[in-house]
């Protein structure tokens, strides 16, 4: 469930995975073409709503490869009109291995019922757990957190990992830019460096690390109530850390890019 970063689904996809979409369009340009693209690639969304609003929407300049936000709507449709999972949604989920969330979707307030219903919960934190009381409230419902960590520093970052585990979450990321990522299970922290890339454009390449670092733990026989053992997460951060690598190849995170009139409100 992600609704700014609907993108995370497609990187499922590329990664050899099943992969759904549930969350919020709205009916502009951004929206229709997201809507089609996830469409077009059988990812389903047929349990979406769709609401007369603007999609969420962010205007981005690539300056060297590194990404500048330039504007962003906040959301825009699933901000206006928080997603609000009902019964059907929650026995929806159910049928699938994890379900992931984040921060950008406004579900702060139904992770106690996604909980109930997903047999894993992961959630990304991005940058806002650094201005909003959020680990402490949210990540006794997770069972993956991650958090960005890059701007203020490893030992603020491993912090809030502590924090997070002993909440009761099973495994906590911090990514710390270019010092790549650490990760907690309780017993150990686990490193991993960033791999070398031709890099084209680094949107999504936090998404794409967390997509094949869960998948790879999937694999090998995460479930809840059972923390991943150091092996297990080494390994699924090196995958995580080379998927990012090929994602800096590709423009605007996954490709697929549309023409929009300049004139026309998205």
């Amino acid at each position: 469930m992600k609704e700014e970063k609907k993108y995370s689904s497609l990187k499922v996809l590329g990664l050899g995975a099943e992969a759904a979409f549930l969350g919020t369009f709205g009916t502009d340009a951004a929206g229709r073409h997201v809507r089609a693209t996830l469409q077009g690639l059988a990812i389903q969304t047929s349990f979406c709503r769709i609401v007369e609003r603007e999609n969420g929407h962010a205007d981005v300049h690539v300056v060297d490869g590194n990404r500048e936000f330039i504007f962003s709507n906040k959301g825009g449709v699933a901000r206006e009109n928080p997603f609000t999972p009902c019964d059907t949604d929650l026995n929806y989920v159910s049928h699938f291995d994890l379900v992931h969330t984040s921060c950008y979707s406004y579900l702060n307030a139904h992770l106690g019922a996604l909980n109930g219903a997903s047999a894993l919960l992961s959630y990304d934190f991005s940058y806002r757990w650094q201005v909003d009381e959020l680990i402490g409230t949210l990540t006794p419902h997770l069972d993956f957190a991650a958090i960005s960590a890059g701007d203020v520093g490893r030992e603020r970052g491993i912090a809030a990992l502590r924090e997070a585990v002993s909440n009761g979450c099973s495994l906590a990321l911090a990514t710390f830019g270019p010092d790549g990522a650490t990760a907690y299970n309780g017993e150990a922290f686990v490193s991993v460096l960033p791999k070398p890339a031709a890099i084209v454009d680094t949107l999504g390449a936090g998404d794409a690390f967390i997509t094949a670092t869960l998948l790879s733990l999937l694999a090998s026989g995460w479930t809840r109530g059972v923390r991943p053992s150091a092996d297990a997460i080494s390994i699924a951060m090196n995958k995580g850390s080379q998927f990012a690598a090929e994602i800096c190849g590709i423009e605007g995170a996954f490709g697929h890019a549309a023409p929009i009139a300049t004139n026309e409100h998205v």
